[in-house]
């Protein structure tokens, strides 16, 4: 049927090996790319004056939260060095024989490489106030600590005001257990302040999770709401009781903003809320909290809800044993290698126990008090086992640069207990 003669087969395998070595080559740019994209050099669009509104827009959101405490933010970026992206389409060649270029990072592995550091960046009052290597910012970080009038504000105020708030119910130790997952209904908002009751909720929400509370997904509980035709709000505890046991919540968490108010000129903000935590079962009301602030030092009252749910929540963690009353002023993250569990120390808060006794950012917390982290099965097992109360000691086994060290540390009271 005139049809063209076949190839050669060793003309065909060589063209077949041909594509796919461009192929892998052209995937590999999605690997580059993203190595361009998570770059150090975005840092360099950072200025200062700059809003945390800013400083999203210009190098999006950060992988992780270390400090959050409704004045300052520790944000922490895995970002890769300026010349990383050349380094690895420079290996694209020789790799792609083996993966190197479309799974990424081969080249990395092969050659023992690390590919991305930590970058932090320090918002005080919602205002840019440094960045860099954790290391490096240490001393600028402890600037920030007294820092933090906000800008064209000349009447000496500095301190910000803690709010006045209780906390409590029978909830307690021995029952928590029965409550591993909540769900939390929309708050219902402040007078004149729509969407209010939806950050406070979304605050609350992020914080318990914060205490490993298992949290039903909002959209979850938008379907099963919308199913049951109830509304976000003013639902009855009839039907909220209905929608937790729909959702597989054990306790549900409802509430309000009684007050939401900021003042530009001034540079003030008032805030009141309360939430309420209720057996999805019985209808016991488990845990009852209210909050106050006024807060002279800023108009921003997604803020002062912040700091008003936090401590909230503090007394909650505290009387379940959840969180401990004490505090050594250091975030960690729980890492694994080679099968055995340590802390990374991540941060430290300037002028608190932890930065005093002599702990550093990158040490490696392997124990507390004897017991071995190693030896934990998960990460609310770990914080139970380095939990400390106010007052007492806690003894830290820690590998600094390879070389064990052992570190006593005093925990201070917890602020809003």
């Amino acid at each position: 049927m005139g049809c063209l003669p076949r190839p050669p087969v060793v003309v065909g395998r060589f063209i077949r090996l041909i594509s796919l070595f461009v192929a892998a080559l052209l995937s590999s740019h999605c690997g580059v790319g993203y190595t361009i994209y998570k770059s150090e050099s975005k840092l360099d669009r950072l200025a200062v004056p700059m809003t945390k509104a800013q400083v999203l827009d210009e190098i999006g959101r950060p992988d992780r939260i270390l400090r959050d405490d409704g004045r300052m933010l520790v944000w922490e970026y895995s970002l890769t060095t300026r010349n990383q992206w050349l380094y690895e389409l420079g290996l694209c060649p020789i790799s792609v024989w083996i993966g190197g270029c479309v799974i990424y990072p081969f080249t990395n592995i092969a050659l023992e490489r690390q590919r991305e550091y930590p970058q932090h960046v320090v918002l005080v009052n919602e205002e840019l106030c440094t960045w860099g290597p954790p290391v490096a910012i240490l001393q600028r970080r402890k600037s920030c600590e007294v820092a933090g009038v906000p800008h064209g504000r000349t009447d000496g105020r500095t301190g910000r005001p803690e709010p006045v708030i209780t906390g409590l119910g029978p909830i307690s130790r021995e029952t928590i257990d029965r409550y591993r997952t909540m769900a939390v209904m929309l708050f219902e908002d402040g007078p004149n302040a729509p969407g209010s009751g939806s950050r406070v909720a979304g605050i609350v929400t992020t914080l318990l999770l914060d205490l490993d509370m298992n949290m039903v997904e909002r959209a979850k509980l938008d379907e099963v709401l919308k199913e049951q035709v109830i509304q976000l709000t003013h639902a009855d505890d009839a039907n909220v009781l209905k929608v937790g046991k729909l959702v597989g919540a054990q306790a549900i968490i409802v509430g309000g903003v009684q007050q939401w108010e900021q003042y530009e000129q001034a540079r003030t903000s008032s805030v009141s809320l309360s939430l309420r935590m209720i057996d999805v079962e019985t209808g016991q009301l488990l845990f009852n909290g209210e909050g106050h602030l006024t807060d002279p030092t800023r108009d921003d009252a997604e803020s002062a809800a912040r700091l008003i749910v936090h401590r909230i929540l503090a007394r909650f963690g505290s009387q379940t044993g959840l969180l401990g009353s004490g505090r050594i002023g250091v975030n960690w993250e729980l890492l694994e290698s080679g099968g055995s569990r340590y802390y990374a120390v991540r941060e430290l808060r300037s002028g608190l126990p932890a930065e005093k006794a002599g702990l550093h950012v990158g040490d490696e917390v392997v124990g507390c008090n004897g017991s071995l982290l190693a030896e934990v099965k998960s990460e609310r097992e770990a914080k139970r086992v380095c939990q400390i109360e106010a007052g007492q000691s806690l003894k830290l086994d820690i590998r600094r640069a390879g070389s064990p060290l052992e570190l006593g540390i005093v925990a201070e009271p917890r602020p809003g207990l």
